[in-house]
């Protein structure tokens, strides 16, 4: 739906897609494209509000990340914390007085291109069960973990040993609004990011048809950011999605294939989390006076 080109090292250019899909009847999902940041949002409510949450949650984003508001300085990982904690305020402000449990919710994932003296960085944040990938060197490796019911019957089983019990449906655990109480923190993670990296982040509606090595296959394809989301989607209807399907890809750096980069699955994933605003932006204090 859209394609755009962001000049500074690592070159970036994206394009994005979203279909309502075959059952629903409005598209709760939304998507944005700020770069260096990107992200999509899964609305949760329906009726409720669902799609005014995702579409809330991503116009405030893009309204704390301007170069108006931050002085066209570059985005910093405390910026990006501080826009998602603004947003999900701005969730949580849709919930009805009279009925705060029944409030619309949201999911929010993306990725930032975070360049440091160090190197650049795909910085992840997620809240709920979206999800980012990189495709590079010939791999793909999922950057977020899902808020979900059936990822922590997953993690039980793995670190327990005891069997797999699958939910009857994939419940989302942590979302912005949705009644939830107390202030929602996103996870952030940090991959070195390398030259003809491509990046996919998606709603459930394509990643819970699609496995990873079709997202692979249809990312490393070399039509462009914009046709790859298009077909992403399209898949995902083949596949039979019963979901609103988004999906933004992301191409970072001037090499034309992904196999010439360093693989993804041989490169290190850390969590990092913001500084306090405080701290971050700290005034020195000037000695001897007032």
């Amino acid at each position: 739906m859209s394609l755009e080109e962001h000049a500074e090292w690592p070159a970036v250019r994206w394009g994005a897609s979203t279909d309502i899909g075959p059952v629903r009847s409005e598209n709760e999902d939304s998507w944005l494209a700020v770069p260096p940041v990107f992200a999509v949002a899964d609305g949760m409510g329906g009726h409720l509000g669902g799609a005014q949450a995702s579409s809330k949650a991503v116009i405030t984003l893009r309204e704390f990340l301007s170069p108006q508001r931050l002085g066209n300085r570059s985005v910093d990982l405390v910026d990006l914390s501080v826009a998602i904690d603004a947003a999900a305020t701005a969730v949580a402000s849709l919930a009805s007085v009279d009925n705060p449990m029944s409030a619309p919710g949201t999911t929010l994932s993306g990725l930032m291109v975070l360049r440091t003296a160090e190197g650049s960085y795909w910085l992840s944040f997620n809240v709920g069960d979206s999800r980012a990938y990189v495709v590079g060197g010939g791999g793909i490796r999922q950057l977020t973990h899902d808020h979900s019911a059936l990822q922590e019957a997953r993690d039980l089983a793995a670190t327990s040993g005891a069997p797999r019990v699958i939910p009857p449906a994939n419940v989302v655990t942590k979302a912005l609004g949705a009644g939830q109480v107390g202030s929602v923190k996103a996870d952030y993670t940090i991959m070195p990011l390398e030259d003809g990296d491509r990046a996919v982040i998606c709603t459930d509606g394509v990643h819970g048809v699609l496995s990873d090595s079709r997202i692979h296959e249809v990312v490393a394809d070399g039509d462009g950011p914009q046709g790859a989301a298009d077909r992403l989607v399209r898949a995902s209807l083949e596949a039979g999605t019963r979901d609103n399907a988004t999906a933004v890809v992301v191409y970072a750096g001037t090499k034309s294939r992904v196999t010439l980069t360093m693989n993804v699955m041989n490169r290190m994933i850390q969590p990092v989390r913001p500084a306090s605003i405080e701290t971050a932006r700290r005034v020195p204090r000037r000695e001897g006076g007032n």
